[in-house]
């Protein structure tokens, strides 16, 4: 699909691919009995996040659409204009222009996130926007995407939005093999006590191999070992312009037409499957991806918050309480 109002330049290097195996793909597809999206780059896009393996690709487009099924308050409805209020408030955007190593990069700013006017699972909904417009980029698909969440004026009214359940979920849907964008790195600055408190509940929930790719900034000439000063706006040290997530919002709201095809697709998906286990044909298989360790770590973190969620340095203290080393160090 190309995307409309579109403020990425069009790719000056060709991203080549394998057109045979994706055409063995959607033979696959098609055998399997799944009714999904079958444009070209979005199979491509889970083609190349599992290496062109046809199985490991086939689950990730299968845990692609059941989590979009397992969690409608997410993606029922997961529309520009239902979301307008969210976008207004220029929380986050992609820098229109790649990095020094050409990855494409996604600035949150939790100053701007006023909680009085967008919750959590709105802000959430938000983000699915842009990342899901950023998998019609061949770039993105190739060279991955980097995160920077600047945590300068982050609060309990944040904290309190962002609970053990609700950030569990966040990383079912993004970090946990039921989707296909790739992170390279995930990078905090301006870190408080509040965003610590995040952080202790956050990086345990993550895959091992992602955790690896969080980097805690104290201040921004760290985060300029990782990301050319020349790729950055002003707020994060850099030689950009101002934060500017104006452009990025009006193409957001553009490509209505694309999300509203997206909610069509997952209908659809979910109406093949239902047939397809009443006659018999099933051939779904869910794959839970969290041990016995981890939910019990999660049902600690929610007791830890039940007690101390107005008191993030009291939360800090008790997960850090017994706790391994990788959430104690900031």
């Amino acid at each position: 699909m190309k995307i409309k109002s579109s403020i990425f330049e069009e790719d000056k290097e060709e991203f080549s691919w394998d057109e045979n195996a994706l055409k063995s793909f959607k033979e696959i597809i098609k055998g399997q009995g799944i009714k999904c999206c079958m444009d070209d780059i979005f199979l491509l896009g889970i083609l190349r996040a599992r290496k062109y393996d046809m199985g490991r690709s086939l689950q990730l487009l299968k845990n692609y659409y059941d989590i979009r099924v397992q969690y409608p308050q997410y993606f029922k409805d997961l529309l520009p204009s239902k979301l307008e209020h969210a976008l207004l408030l220029n929380v986050m955007q992609f820098l229109p222009k790649p990095d020094q190593n050409g990855r494409y990069v996604l600035i949150f700013e939790y100053g701007k996130w006023d909680t009085s006017v967008a919750n959590g699972c709105e802000m959430f909904r938000v983000m699915m926007l842009f990342f899901d417009l950023q998998l019609n980029l061949h770039r993105s698909q190739e060279k991955k995407i980097v995160i920077i969440a600047n945590a300068e004026g982050i609060s309990i009214s944040h904290f309190l939005q962002l609970t053990p359940s609700f950030l569990n979920s966040v990383t079912k849907v993004l970090f946990r093999d039921s989707y296909q964008a790739r992170f390279s790195e995930i990078h905090f600055v301006n870190l408080n006590i509040v965003i610590k408190a995040i952080l202790s509940i956050f990086i345990p929930l993550l895959p091992s191999k992602l955790r690896d790719r969080i980097h805690l900034h104290s201040d921004m000439s760290t985060l300029h070992k990782f990301i050319d000063p020349d790729c950055l706006p002003l707020e994060l040290g850099g030689n950009l312009s101002s934060f500017d997530p104006t452009a990025a919002n009006n193409m957001i709201k553009a490509n209505e037409e694309y999300f509203r095809k997206n909610e069509e697709y997952v209908k659809l998906y979910e109406e093949q499957k239902n047939k397809n286990f009443s006659q018999g044909t099933f051939r779904y298989v869910s794959e839970e991806f969290q041990d016995e360790k981890a939910m019990k770590r999660l049902e600690r973190t929610e007791e830890n918050f039940k007690c101390y969620s107005h008191d993030p340095e009291a939360f800090l203290a008790a997960m850090n309480e017994g706790s391994e080393c990788e959430i104690t160090h900031f």
